[in-house]
């Protein structure tokens, strides 16, 4: 045996060893750098090298596992590298001894950029984390004193205003993480918001009295024993803050009261103007902008006679203007009234004096005779007012960011405001006679509501979850830019920023669908709810006429099997045929769920339920749909005058691919099927009832769709064909609605562009303009395009619009010119979007831009089939699809799924320079063996895969509302499935459809890569 070592034995030397160390670090560095949620991942891993230079290397291993977990992890890391990279080294000695400290920070810096500015600026926070340990516990009014008292003994500041909103910011980081830890529930997250603002403006009321007593003489008054006594003046909050349900980033609506006194002869001002000044320096001190932005926005438009009234009124002028003057949404804002700050007694004073005028029947149980404006109380006046109020409010903010179809969860239907509208109207009404109900606070309200059983246990447990899921969703958003915002953000990566940030704080669906999806769901349960309890209500008063006006919920019925018997009674009378049906012992327990859904929200209105009656035949088809379809099933209960939509037949056409879908934008005449959307589209309705229309009639269509699949089980070719020429007709609706100027086309792209749209699916759109036109004005006209269709208003969206397949993606312009297309695919566009454009296809506008536009592609597609590159390329690209959901099965991404497919035709078209390359799946796969370059076995089994998927996928949807990888998780779901795909297929699965899928995608496989060998 020799005696020399093998040479992977032998020492290495030092630099070969410090060569290893490096390529190993920057290895991890990537592998930690992958396994995180970056936007930007190279960024990332370089910003992480410096980072771990300045820790020990235990915390550098745990930096990685922290930036994991948070929502922003690219911002969390960009503030985390500011905050180590301090000069002296004092901060990163702190954190590599007391790792605890690291992870604090990268969540204050992952959730909130206006929080994380602020930590990165006073350091000095984690030690008194540390020292302190004052994250077990929330802090009283008192604590809040004694920590702003010594802040300002350290503090150099001489401006009230500046300190004091440096000290909002520093708490803010303290209660925020205790929020984000899930160490306080919402309702100790806002007290301890409320009790700090309380605190603020005691100390801003402090400093102004101070101001104004140094100019004028303490104001004071005679008492009834004609003593000279001093007059009081406090300070009441209303609102979030009144309810101490205040956010991160609130309005503070407030109300300036002083006491009533003759005043001494010869004051050098009287009591009114002094007091005007002190509310008006109050106000000054809270809401100047400061370097640390201003205290509080103040809100002063509650106070009597909103903004033209005066800043501060007496005491005595306050209760005549509620008995008298008020309107009766500033009597029930009046519900939430607590003192803030100045005088309690006085305060307390004002308090019971307007209960008579707030509460029914408030002035009847003190033995009084109830004031006019007690005695009828008109809700639907003050939704209406509150609502303008609010929209007023928010208009200015919201133009410069959002539309006003935008999502907003505090305004828009069955949102935050609807939940607080609810409980106060209810509490109006019985507060008068159960002095117990009047309280401010929502969440502890709805507990006293349903104690005294005024709402069901269902309605308690639907309108608590709601109100905390949107307030929680509400602080998110506030959170991140330090921003009075309410609406959810429209990009997908904002999007998902959010929905990190909200888990553990979703429970069932919501924690598996996306954040649009789950705020939605909740806010239609609110809304239902609402509607029934207000809007019914309200609607029967009418008709009572001189009756007593009464909210009901379920609860008063003393159940909901009482009140399904109450509805059963009523279809007995009215419909013996409908009610037999009910009757049936052979319904399941979901259709039997479903059924009364539906029949509560058909009994909702005389409209709805007159629909009902009237086709009771239609019952038959929609039992199917309450079985079968959770999608369906959700419309039929928001929307039960569809019920009429069942008894259709040869509901629509299903034409797709004609070259010019709107001939009318051309000056000729529309030519499509559906004459709603071009009526909708021209006619002389405002922009508003416009968008509701489209929104209500491809609803209609979609569902009719829906209906014809369960009951009729169509192919599944035929049913996304039919799918598609409704997002035509809409998408043409809304190009005319647009009205814009010449030289503008809409082509599609993707599922849309291959005829194979399905429902909840996303509409790939390019947008391509004639060279010398006006690009401003028709880029308007695009996004108004956009808008039309995918903004949420309260008749809901008709689809999301995606145009990231452009040039550049999101960096390009949104609008292109053909030239400009060409010259794209030339130099820049990557070998995927050669297969992207092969589904390129015209849809409304000017044909000849659209014409030249195709006629781009042909230098895009002649490039890569002379390209050497173009086939690993595309292999590497399928397989970053494939590596994207690791062990996670999905109809579309699995080896051997629909995407195998989709590949390997687009490949084979543009390589072999196939003349037409569009069309749907089937179309495409049989124009390559036309041209010799697929075998007619191989295309029969590819096809067969395809309807497969499509079918599966299509029917899962239908099932389970929502757009899923795989199949259903729950087994309800999975047997509907089942069953639905082996009738429309007419086929049989003999061991079971996931193992039929599972060998489909391994025949796939197999050909894919003989294939692209």
């Amino acid at each position: 045996m020799s005696d020399t070592p093998p040479t992977d034995a032998l020492p290495a030397s030092h630099a070969e060893r410090k060569a290893a160390d490096h390529t190993s670090v920057k290895s991890d560095l990537a592998a930690a750098a992958a396994n995180i949620a970056f936007q930007d991942r190279e960024a990332a891993r370089q910003i992480l090298s410096r980072v771990r230079a300045h820790l020990s290397p235990e915390l550098a291993a745990a930096v990685p596992a922290l930036l994991s977990e948070a929502p922003d992890p690219d911002s969390a890391l960009i503030s985390f590298e500011r905050l180590v990279s301090e000069p002296s080294g004092e901060m990163q000695r702190l954190l590599n001894q007391h790792h605890v400290l690291a992870h604090y920070a990268i969540v204050v810096f992952g959730h909130s950029r206006f929080l994380g500015e602020t930590l990165i600026q006073n350091p000095d926070l984690l030690q008194t984390f540390l020292r302190e340990r004052n994250l077990d516990h929330s802090f009283s009014r008192e604590e809040f004193h004694e920590s702003l008292a010594r802040f300002r003994s350290r503090s150099f500041e001489n401006e009230v205003s500046l300190l004091l909103a440096h000290f909002k910011r520093r708490e803010y980081v303290r209660i925020m993480l205790r929020d984000v830890l899930r160490l306080a529930p919402l309702a100790e997250t806002t007290a301890e918001i409320s009790a700090l603002s309380d605190v603020l403006i005691e100390e801003a009321l402090r400093d102004s009295e101070n101001w104004v007593q140094r100019r004028y003489e303490a104001p004071r008054h005679f008492d009834p024993e004609g003593r000279l006594v001093d007059t009081p003046f406090t300070i009441l909050s209303l609102g979030k803050l009144g309810g101490n349900e205040l956010n991160y980033s609130s309005d503070v609506d407030l109300l300036y009261i002083f006491g009533d006194g003759e005043e001494p002869p010869g004051t050098r001002i009287s009591n009114r103007e002094y007091f005007i000044r002190l509310a008006q320096h109050v106000t000054e001190v809270l809401s100047r902008v400061t370097r640390e932005g201003p205290v509080f926005r103040i809100d002063m438009r509650l106070r009597p006679q909103g903004g033209e009234g005066e800043l501060a009124i007496s005491l005595s002028h306050a209760l005549k203007y509620y008995a008298h003057s008020a309107q009766d949404w500033e009597r029930q804002a009046l519900i939430k009234l607590r003192h803030s700050a100045g005088d309690e007694r006085l305060a307390r004073e004002f308090i019971r004096g307007v209960q008579a005028y707030v509460y029914s029947g408030a002035a009847e149980e003190a033995g009084g005779a109830a004031p006019p404006a007690a005695k009828r109380l008109n809700f639907a006046a003050i939704a209406t007012s509150l609502a303008s109020r609010e929209r007023m409010r928010t208009r200015h903010r919201s133009r410069l960011q959002h539309t006003d179809q935008s999502v907003d969860v505090k305004l828009d239907r069955g949102g935050i405001r609807d939940i607080e509208f609810l409980v106060q109207c209810l509490q109006r009404v019985y507060g008068g006679a159960e002095p117990w109900l009047r309280s401010g606070g929502t969440l502890f309200s709805l507990q006293k509501l349903h104690d005294k059983r005024h709402i069901s246990g269902k309605e308690f447990h639907e309108l608590t979850s709601a109100y905390e899921f949107l307030r929680h969703l509400e602080h998110r958003l506030q959170l991140r830019q330090g921003q009075q915002t309410h609406h959810l953000p429209a990009a997908p990566a904002d999007l998902q920023i959010l929905q990190r940030s909200l888990e553990g704080y979703a429970s069932g669906d919501d924690r598996l669908g996306d954040v649009t999806v789950a705020v939605r769901r909740r806010m239609a349960a609110v809304a239902e709810i609402y509607h029934r309890i207000i809007h019914q209500q309200s609607r029967r008063r009418h008709e009572l006429a001189e009756a007593e006006f009464e909210l009901r919920s379920l609860a008063e019925s003393g159940s909901i099997e009482q009140s399904h018997q109450q509805m059963l009674e009523r279809l007995a009378a009215d419909s013996p045929a409908l009610f037999e049906i009910t009757r049936r012992r052979e319904l399941g327990s979901q259709t039997r769920r479903n059924l009364f859904r539906f029949l509560s929200s058909a009994f909702t209105s005389s409209e709805r339920y007159a629909a009902l009656v009237r086709n009771p035949h239609t019952m038959e088809r929609a039992l199917a749909i309450f079985e079968s379809s959770d999608y369906l099933t959700e419309i039929l209960v928001r929307h039960p005058e569809e019920i009429s939509t069942l008894a259709e037949t040869g509901m629509t056409e299903s034409r797709v691919g004609t070259e010019c879908l709107f001939e009318s934008a051309l000056g000729g005449s529309w030519p499509g099927s559906d004459p709603v959307f071009s009526y909708l589209a021209n006619s002389s309705a405002s922009y508003g009832e416009k968008l509701s229309l489209l929104r209500q009639h491809y609803r209609h269509r979609i569902f009719a769709l829906g209906a014809r699949d369960i009951s009729e089980l169509r192919e599944v070719h035929e049913s996304l064909a039919a799918t598609t020429a409704a997002a035509e007709g809409a998408i043409s609706a809304a190009f005319v609605i647009a009205e814009p100027p010449d030289g503008l086309a809409v082509l599609a792209l993707g599922r849309l562009g291959t005829g194979e749209f399905d429902v909840l699916s996303d509409a790939d759109l390019l947008f391509v303009f004639e060279e010398g036109k006006d690009r401003v004005a028709l880029s308007k006209s695009a996004e108004q395009i956009m808008q039309t269709l995918a903004a949420y208003t309260r008749d809901g969206s008709v689809f999301p619009i995606d145009t990231r397949l452009r040039p550049r993606g999101n960096e390009g312009e949104l609008l292109v010119t053909p030239a400009q297309l060409q010259a794209y695919f030339e130099q820049e566009a990557q070998p995927w979007e050669a297969l992207t454009y092969t589904k390129l296809r015209f849809l409304i506008g000017s044909q000849e831009v659209g014409l030249r536009a195709k006629a781009a592609t042909k230098v895009l597609f002649h490039r890569f089939a002379a390209d050497r590159g173009f086939l690993p390329a595309v292999q590497e690209m399928r397989q970053k699809l494939e590596n994207a959901d690791p062990g996670e099965k999905s109809f579309k991404t699995s080896a051997g799924g629909m995407y195998d497919i989709d590949f390997l035709v687009g490949y084979l078209l543009v390589q072999h320079a196939v003349k037409e390359k569009g069309g749907t799946i089937r179309e495409r796969l049989w124009r390559c063996v036309a041209a010799g370059v697929l075998e007619k076995s191989d295309a029969a089994t590819l096809t067969h895969a395809a309807e497969l998927f499509r079918t599966v996928e299509h029917v899962v949807r239908l099932v389970v509302g929502r757009a899923r990888k795989w199949l259903p998780a729950t087994e309800h779901a999975r047997q509907v499935t089942e069953r639905l795909s082996t009738q429309i297929l007419r086929r049989t699965f003999s061991r079971g459809l996931e193992q039929e899928l599972t060998e489909t995608c391994g025949a796939v496989r197999d050909i894919y890569r003989r294939m692209l060998s």
